[in-house]
């Protein structure tokens, strides 16, 4: 049976129309970061991101103002959505040394560490020194990765009873994986998904227990 509300289902449209401006924020958003996937940084125009989201000049300056702002919102939006991925649970997880491996499963999956997303990240990495406001934003973004990265570490340093630089290895794994990342964008024929795993097990594997030896 289909439930009413008192005004005869009006709510529900009014709900629809105050989704409407997010919707199409999210529709540009995800035109910008194809365009970059494509085009690369410099190629993204704004007649291209209209072209890919299929919407006018106008709509872009209504929601964002700039390009420039559209670019740091898409930036915030990959960012966010790479954080939620590979990270989902992880801080939760009473193993840190199988957090661990989550951590580099995630960042390698061949769903993820795919042609389309390289060039993404790639177009991003190649403007961020260029660019005060993208650089600040990717520093509060960076810190907000390390620091889960860097709890995990804490937690298995704690687990097993030895010393770990925490600060040291979170910004180690993390750069590891980003090297491998820019590589493969660089030369997609560089690394192979297992190869990239394998890479960075080898990296952490002397502070895992003896019997997450066969995990490497």
């Amino acid at each position: 049976m289909k439930s009413t509300t008192p005004d005869g289902g009006r709510t529900g449209a009014a709900t629809r129309v105050r989704e409407q401006p997010e919707v199409r924020r999210r529709m540009l958003i995800e035109a910008t970061t194809r365009s970059i996937a494509r085009h690369g940084y410099s190629g993204t125009t704004i007649e291209r991101i209209c072209a890919e989201g299929q919407v006018s000049r106008g709509l872009i300056n209504h929601h964002f103002g700039s390009k420039e702002e559209l670019i740091m919102q898409a930036y915030q939006q990959v960012c966010d959505s790479w954080t939620a991925y590979t990270l989902a649970g992880i801080e939760q997880a009473t193993d840190p040394a199988m957090a661990l491996r989550q951590c580099i499963d995630k960042n390698f999956d061949p769903s993820i560490f795919n042609t389309e997303n390289l060039r993404i990240w790639l177009g991003f990495w190649s403007v961020i020194p260029k660019y005060p406001k993208l650089s600040k934003l990717d520093r509060a973004l960076y810190k907000v990765d390390w620091k889960i990265y860097q709890g995990i570490f804490e937690r298995l340093a704690a687990l097993r009873g030895i010393a770990i630089d925490t600060d040291k290895q979170a910004s180690a794994l993390m750069a590891l994986i980003t090297g491998l990342w820019l590589h493969a964008a660089l030369d997609p024929a560089t690394f192979r998904a297992t190869q990239a795993k394998a890479t960075c097990m080898a990296s952490i594997q002397h502070l895992l227990p003896d019997h997450d030896e066969g995990h490497a």
